[in-house]
């Protein structure tokens, strides 16, 4: 179960780097790099130093994010010790100053430290008490529409996964605002690993906060329950 643990956290560092700049790696060898801002039918519209681009979604091999690699260390804070977050968490009601939320866990979770120190785009990773489902939550900068957004997640889990497979996506309302709901699973390329995840997508004024929990493919129909309670509890701090 350690083992799979260590599959599981890797793969959620990788999985949940920043939007804040993006390198395009295209099939003819081409690397655009900007910020993706829009996505009309097949073609994805890139904000570049030069002006504004248009590049066919089927050119794209990559989305990698080469500012914010997992080895990073936050400005002040030597690599691989946590970042200074204000969090609390006790008997289950879990608080963020940090990211201005709280939510719900079952009361026997914990934080995960080793998580929230290797990716600089979290604010928040906790996980189960037998360490086989997590739930991370992404603030990001974002100021484009949410299906804009849907893309770039489902690129970035493909660009670490194979066997992408989407299994649903439907509209839903979450802490007062009108979000997105996704399912999907995939396969860690380097092992095989089959991973089933569960992402929630709250948009806000300039930004989007990326709710994700995700456990081995075979474990997620008896860990979904939790996830959406816990998405249900998500609620912001007063200003």
């Amino acid at each position: 179960m350690r083992k799979v643990l260590s599959a599981v956290l890797f793969s959620a560092i990788l999985f949940c780097q920043t939007t804040r700049a993006e390198e395009i790696q295209l099939k003819d060898g081409t690397k655009v790099t900007g910020k993706l801002v829009g996505v009309t039918g097949d073609t994805l519209q890139i904000k570049t130093a030069y002006g504004e681009i248009q590049v066919p979604r089927a050119e794209v091999i990559s989305i990698n994010f080469p500012e914010n690699q997992t080895k990073q260390a936050v400005a002040g804070t030597p690599a691989g010790l946590p970042r200074p977050v204000d969090e609390t968490l006790s008997n289950g009601k879990y608080v963020n100053r940090s990211g201005g939320f709280t939510v719900q866990v079952p009361a026997d979770w914990k934080l995960a430290p080793q998580v929230l120190a290797q990716t600089p785009s979290l604010i928040a990773a906790l996980q189960s008490a037998d360490a086989t489902q997590l739930f991370l939550v992404t603030p990001e900068k974002f100021a484009g529409n949410l299906n804009t957004y849907r893309v770039l997640v489902e690129t970035q889990i493909k660009t670490n996964f194979s066997d992408y497979q989407e299994v649903e996506q439907k509209d839903i309302e979450l802490d007062g605002q009108k979000g997105m709901r996704m399912v999907a699973t995939a396969t860690k390329k380097d092992n095989g690993t089959p991973f089933k995840f569960l992402v929630y997508l709250i948009p806000y004024d300039g930004r989007v906060v990326r709710v994700t929990f995700f456990t081995l493919a075979p474990l997620y129909d008896d860990a979904s329950p939790t996830f959406d309670k816990i998405a249900a509890s998500y609620h912001s701090l007063p200003q």
